[in-house]
């Protein structure tokens, strides 16, 4: 029976595979022919490591089989609704990147996507969304100096 486990790792070896597929058609610049470490060097480790760590998640789920089912293991429509709603808004996050800017953008994705998730209390959504906007904020412009989109409607 597919169950969410076993959805879960069948979908990462395949993200990962193809991922190994195109790592390894990355073509060398002239200066790299004779490097040890290359351009195409981590993205070869990541996936090797994301196929290892996936194909071991596959078999972890396949080993420990149907014994129990779990409740609220299996598909359902609402859990497929709710992944289609996040993707969407995925999408509405980067759309609205560039307009609205970085802080705003991320603390309305933040903020609909636990909401989304089923946390109501408008409280918790807060303290759960600005500090780590604002920490992420600093951390990239201020510390790392890092450009971030202030946003063409303010600006």
């Amino acid at each position: 029976m597919l169950n969410r486990d076993l959805l879960g790792s069948l979908l990462f070896v395949a993200v990962f595979t193809g991922y190994g597929v195109l790592a390894w058609q990355i073509p060398l610049l002239p200066f790299e022919e004779f490097e040890v470490v290359t351009s195409s060097t981590m993205p070869k480790i990541y996936a090797a490591m994301g196929l290892m760590f996936s194909l071991f998640s596959l078999v972890a789920v396949l080993l420990k089989g149907n014994t129990v089912q779990q409740r609220g293991a299996l598909l359902t429509k609402a859990a497929l609704q709710q992944t289609a709603a996040l993707i969407v808004l995925m999408v509405l996050y980067a759309a609205g990147l560039e307009p609205l800017g970085f802080v705003v953008a991320t603390l309305l994705f933040l903020v609909a996507g636990f909401w989304l998730m089923g946390e109501r209390r408008f409280k918790i959504l807060l303290l759960a969304s600005v500090p780590v906007v604002l920490v992420f904020w600093v951390l990239m412009t201020q510390v790392l100096g890092i450009y971030l989109a202030s946003g063409s409607l303010w600006s």
